[in-house]
């Protein structure tokens, strides 16, 4: 049979380049790795003026703790004995132990019956409190926390999931760190955060490689927010398969050489 080196020739090097297109189109880039892809020199010192705006809403779970100089008068203002360390209680024995906030924004607290705080923040509701609590103790304090404070990461992390925060400042970063960090083909350009607030419930994208998000209003997460990472265009499978897939047709193409070689020499 007679083969024309002219054309297979012609046959070859395109198919060549476009297996070689495949291949180079479906590795990640360099600048697609990086969370922090602008200059951020030029940006300087930038005093944290936006910080998380925590407030008591609706199924949040509190933790009221009141002590006084006469620990006696103070014991009917608890639900458990206030010298009772919270270090030896796990995080649900805690939540059942506190205060459920309805959905009308109240709690019932012993001696002082229904106190409304929807909207509060931990500062403002321990304020009220003492306020209230004067009328009855001498020099009243207040230890309150939010035991129901958690995010969820999930999407294009190492370890997706939900993640309990003991304090209340928990930052975009920190969440994706508690989450085993992003993934080679995590789009970090476009993370969403789903957020409820006020019985709103809003959608918000966040790009990690511009210099303005570290001055967001959305830096900093609030109690049951959502990330979601989306995954680059070059995922379309895993990287094992991605070689599974071009394998074949570079063996393909070996051989097809292979062949045009003996024929060139001959």
């Amino acid at each position: 049979m007679f083969f024309n080196p002219s054309v297979m020739r012609k046959t070859f090097f395109p198919l060549f380049a476009f297996v070689l297109l495949i291949t180079v189109t479906g590795c990640v880039h360099h600048k697609q790795l990086l969370s922090y892809q602008e200059n951020l020199s030029g940006v300087g010192q930038v005093p944290i003026t936006k910080l998380p705006d925590i407030k008591i809403q609706p199924n949040d779970v509190l933790s009221i703790k009141v002590f006084s100089s006469d620990m006696e008068l103070a014991a009917p203002f608890n639900l458990t004995p206030a010298q009772q360390s919270e270090s030896f209680l796990n995080v649900e024995s805690m939540q059942l132990s506190g205060y459920l906030v309805s959905q009308e924004g109240s709690i019932d607290f012993p001696g002082l019956g229904r106190l409304n705080m929807d909207g509060l923040s931990i500062s403002g509701a321990k304020e009220m409190l003492i306020e209230k609590l004067k009328q009855h103790l001498q020099d009243p304090v207040i230890n309150m926390r939010l035991l129901n404070f958690k995010v969820t990461v999930s999407g294009e992390v190492r370890n997706p999931g939900s993640f309990q925060v003991i304090n209340e400042r928990i930052s975009v970063l920190d969440a994706l760190a508690l989450a085993g960090d992003l993934t080679d083909y995590a789009d970090r350009t476009d993370v969403l955060l789903v957020r409820e607030k006020n019985g709103v419930r809003s959608l918000n994208h966040l790009n990690l490689q511009s210099a303005a998000f570290f001055q967001s209003d959305y830096y900093f997460l609030l109690q049951n927010d959502l990330l979601y990472v989306k995954p680059i265009k070059a995922k379309s499978g895993t990287v094992q398969d991605q070689t599974l897939k071009v394998a074949p047709i570079i063996s393909a193409l070996a051989t097809l050489g292979a062949v045009l070689i003996a024929l060139f020499r001959n």
